[in-house]
C-alpha cells in the first residue's frame, strides 16, 4: 500500500480494527460499536483486502 492508497482508507475501518484488537471478538466489538456482527465482519474483510493480510486468525 502506498501513500495515496492510505489516503483513501475509511477511518471508520481503523476504529473497527482498534476495537477488534481490544475486544478480541467480532461479537463483542459489534456490541461495543453498536453495530451488527455482519457489519464488523464486512469491515474486517475490507481491512484484509486493503492490507492484503489476514490480520486476524480465528482461534
Amino acid at each position: 500500500m502506498n501513500r495515496n492508497d492510505l489516503r483513501r482508507v475509511d477511518l471508520n475501518l481503523l476504529i473497527v480494527f482498534e476495537t477488534l484488537m481490544h475486544e478480541r471478538s467480532v461479537t463483542r466489538a459489534a456490541e461495543k460499536l453498536f453495530l451488527g456482527q455482519p457489519a464488523i465482519s464486512a469491515a474486517l474483510s475490507r481491512l484484509r483486502g486493503l492490507f492484503d493480510d489476514p490480520l486476524f486468525v480465528r482461534t
